[in-house]
């Protein structure tokens, strides 16, 4: 546990701020706490440079990473655990799982360096934010600060992610919607494993950040809207599904944006169109009364964590409608769903799907489920 005296050390020697405002409108007030410390202390850590394993294991994007990483692997988490993978980390032992991803961060040691290096000196979060301010209504009023933690280690189906967390004694608990602080987890050696040029890194990187600012940015708004506040009342697990595909699908949109111009793929298409078949699957099950409380876990986690972009069924699907919408409807009709909610979302694809033929359909009975 970190003491009063280090805190103010790693503060001063490890963290970059940079506060930067999502936009200027006068009620749409929303900065982001960038910090470098995570990333920075396992790459010296790496290198023997740091001693004190406690040290790198207490530092609160390490713990969120890990901690996390633990959870999609379907294992208990500890911190005394991590610590001792670290040790191993440190001492050049390899497990027959790396459950913390911590190898990679060996492997690409001078990659990911120099990926945050460029980062810290580039101003990566205004184009960012240029692309997210158009997918929020123009009435949106926020007014709020959001982490954004980089680290150099994690699960490897997960690039980058956010959390609701409640810090105490300096040790994170995840918590609900609407609860704690939303907060944002990237990890670097994501962009670094199979792309070589810095600069096409950090354009990658750049629309992972902006998938993420996005999520957590959305969580916001839906803490304060009506809408959203009787969605998170029900308790039904197709809703849960509903959401997770129009804040996914959304959140897609925006990185495909930043890094083709908004322009899926055949190969794309083709999966996000099977896609929502297995999306309308889901969701008739998930409303039957058969349904077990493990197999609704199953198919939820299954939507967005399936490790590919063929198998994110739910994340596959929710970029099509998206992108439909956007497309044929324009982007205020996108807009206008984060107002109303995934029935809004839902109508407005299906209204699409029966006007052109090469959209597929969902079946009546899903979107009565949402009325």
């Amino acid at each position: 546990m970190n003491g009063p005296g280090y805190s103010s050390i790693c503060r001063l020697l490890f963290l970059l701020f940079i506060a930067v405002p999502l936009r200027g409108q006068e009620h749409f007030n929303v900065t982001f706490r960038l910090d470098f410390a995570s990333v920075d202390a396992l790459l010296e850590f790496s290198e023997g440079r740091i001693a004190n394993v406690d040290r790198v294991a207490s530092l609160r994007g390490n713990q969120i990473a890990a901690a996390t990483s633990a959870l999609l692997a379907r294992e208990p988490y500890s911190r005394e655990r991590f610590a001792q993978e670290l040790e191993r980390f440190r001492n050049g032992a390899t497990a027959a799982r790396d459950m913390f991803g911590l190898s990679s961060a060996i492997r690409f040691r001078n990659e990911i360096r120099t990926l945050s290096q460029e980062s810290k000196k580039r101003a990566l979060e205004r184009r960012v934010m240029a692309t997210i301010a158009p997918f929020f209504p123009e009435k949106a009023r926020l007014n709020a600060v959001i982490p954004v933690y980089f680290v150099a280690m994690g699960n490897e189906n997960a690039a980058a992610f956010v959390r609701s967390i409640v810090w105490r004694d300096d040790v994170p608990y995840f918590v609900g919607e609407g609860e704690g602080e939303l907060t944002v987890v990237m990890n670097l050696t994501r962009s670094v494993e199979y792309i070589r040029d810095v600069q096409v890194q950090f354009i990658d990187m750049m629309s992972t950040l902006a998938h993420e600012s996005f999520h957590a940015v959305f969580g916001l708004y839906q803490q304060q809207q009506p809408v959203w506040q009787q969605i998170s009342s029900r308790p039904e697990p197709h809703w849960i599904l509903a959401e997770l595909v129009q804040n996914e699908g959304i959140a897609y949109l925006i990185s495909l944006q930043q890094r083709s111009g908004a322009q899926l793929s055949a190969g794309q298409l083709s999966s996000s169109k099977q896609s929502v078949a297995d999306l309308n699957a889901a969701l008739n099950e998930l409303a039957s009364p058969q349904l077990t409380r493990e197999r609704a876990r199953d198919l939820i986690m299954n939507s967005n964590l399936s490790g590919s972009y063929e198998k994110n069924y739910g994340a596959s699907a929710g970029v099509l409608m998206a992108y439909a919408i956007d497309a044929k409807l324009g982007r205020k009709a996108l807009t206008e769903t984060l107002e109303l909610g995934p029935a809004d979302f839902f109508s407005k694809y299906q209204q699409l799907a029966k006007q052109f033929g090469e959209l597929p359909q969902f079946e009546a009975a899903v979107i009565a489920l949402f009325r």
